[in-house]
């Protein structure tokens, strides 16, 4: 496959990603510096990908560590995998908080319920906890829909490096590395 394909692939790969979550690269490990400096990784499920506009976007809870993690420190890493067909995307670059409401509102609604049960809880992601429930009080009641509207931000990621590795053929792995310069994508081979 020629570099470019690559990088049309890739895209492809992504846009999928954020409208199927069944598609291997929907879950992305993200890598953040911690605010004690040491990593810290997640997995983030991806929401919307425009290539036009080097943008990627996942949602998250404003009480979680990652907002406080990526405010103090904007550069993150997105790493997805498909062990089936054997590659691996790689995606460096810098990301913003949004907590504008029109942005905010207009992403809660276009989520399901199901995605969205996660930020309707009473206490901020990662509250050590006795049981499950407590997560909802002591009435273990799950608030109404909206309730969690006010814990739910959207993270924008643009990246600007992007590395690809294929190791679907054993006798012969490709890696590819793309980094952005002003508008532009310079791509280059790289060893695997």
């Amino acid at each position: 496959m020629k570099l470019d394909q690559i990088y049309s692939r890739i895209w492809h790969c992504l846009v999928t990603a954020a409208d199927d979550s069944q598609c291997p690269f929907n879950a992305m490990q993200a890598a953040t510096v911690g605010v004690d400096g040491a990593p810290n990784v997640r997995t983030v499920a991806l929401r919307r990908v425009i290539e036009a506009e080097n943008l990627i976007v996942f949602h998250t809870d404003l009480r979680s560590p990652k907002v406080a993690e990526l405010t103090s420190e904007p550069r993150i890493a997105l790493v997805g995998t498909d062990a089936e067909h054997r590659l691996q995307i790689r995606l460096f670059g810098e990301a913003r908080i949004v907590s504008e409401e029109p942005t905010r509102v207009e992403a809660w609604n276009s989520s399901s319920d199901h995605d969205l049960v996660q930020y309707r809880t009473l206490l901020a992601p990662g509250t050590p906890l006795s049981r499950p429930d407590d997560a909802f009080g002591e009435k273990h009641e799950i608030p109404g829909p909206d309730e969690g509207l006010k814990h739910f931000c959207v993270v924008e990621v643009r990246p600007h490096t992007i590395d690809w590795l294929d190791l679907s053929a054993a006798d012969r792995p490709e890696r590819a590395r793309f980094v952005r310069d002003g508008d532009t994508w310079t791509q280059s081979w790289v060893a695997p």
